[in-house]
């Protein structure tokens, strides 16, 4: 099973986005790129790989115990920009910001430490909060400072989800494994 733990989003937000997307799309056309389908928009916390059953089995019981340790999350769309860099831009993404911050970065650190347990992908690089829009297949971008804003969207996050990627020829297909409520007290 190809797995990776995420933040879900509302289908309202999915599709202010999708929306969004729609309207930026032709001035990205030169980039040739490789839009993420509206049912698929979510943010990714930590990418484990291709697992057996049994470590998968594992995988859901030991994060089990991480969903109480984080409170409810707000989560709210930043600006356009791209990833590695202006120069050499491959993904299309949206800012995100998450509060509170703090229990999301622990949750990501026990993510981390539980992939390494099982014999999972890890990854050592600082987590960057981004809602992946596309991938560029053309290392060219239009000014962004000229496209509309994004639409202004905030929701609250009341759980996390262990997701399964399948590969398709039409792209990648995901569907929810488990999902992990957050702890529900107040802040």
């Amino acid at each position: 099973m190809r797995l990776f733990a995420a933040l879900p989003l509302p289908a309202a937000a999915q599709h202010r986005i999708a929306e969004y997307c729609r309207t930026i799309a032709p001035s990205f056309a030169l980039a040739r790129p490789s839009w993420v389908p509206e049912e698929n928009l979510h943010l990714t916390l930590h990418f484990f790989g291709e697992l057996d059953q049994k470590n998968a089995a594992t995988l859901q019981n030991l994060l089990e115990a991480e969903a109480i340790n984080c409170p409810s999350l707000t989560l709210r769309i930043g600006n356009l920009s791209v990833l590695p860099s202006l120069r050499a831009p491959r993904v299309l993404y949206l800012h995100t910001r998450i509060e509170p911050a703090a229990p999301l970065f622990s949750l990501i650190d026990r993510l981390r430490i539980i992939a390494a347990q099982i014999g999972a992908e890890t990854d050592s690089r600082p987590w960057k909060a981004h809602l992946t829009l596309a991938r560029l297949k053309e290392p060219w971008i239009p000014e962004l400072s000229s496209l509309p804003a994004a639409p202004e969207i905030s929701f609250a996050i009341d759980a996390f989800e262990l997701m399964q990627s399948r590969l398709t020829r039409e792209g990648a297909m995901y569907s929810c494994v488990r999902r992990y409520a957050f702890l529900t007290c107040s802040r």
